[in-house]
């Protein structure tokens, strides 16, 4: 949704107005948090306590505080499923299929 920053921002808009809402971890998401030591006791579902924008490069991100710890894991949305039944399912969905479309590098002159 880079090509469509009007998109994006109504995107994050929304999944704002439905904060709190419930993750469930990739397991390659819980195996790299858990191989870094951030905190190894992390559980694969998770409650998103906030979202932002993190530019180009981090697209949608999830701010994650999981239970009896101060540590943020803050993920990219694109790491994480939300449960079909949600009401924000569909536009999650939609933005994790969505490719992703970068500039193409010149070449020399």
């Amino acid at each position: 949704m880079l090509d469509k920053p009007e998109e994006t921002r109504q995107l994050v808009a929304t999944l704002k107005a439905a904060l709190p809402f419930e993750v469930e971890l990739a397991p390659y998401a819980l195996a790299q948090i858990r191989s870094q030591r951030i905190d190894r006791a992390v559980e694969p579902r998770q409650i998103v306590s906030e979202v932002s924008y993190a530019g180009d490069e981090g697209g949608i991100v999830c701010h994650l505080l999981p239970r009896e710890t101060d540590n943020v894991i803050i993920l990219s949305l694109t790491h994480v499923q939300v449960h079909r039944n949600s009401p924000i399912a569909a536009v999650v969905f939609d933005y994790q299929k969505h490719p992703v479309k970068r500039p193409k590098k010149q070449s020399g002159p």
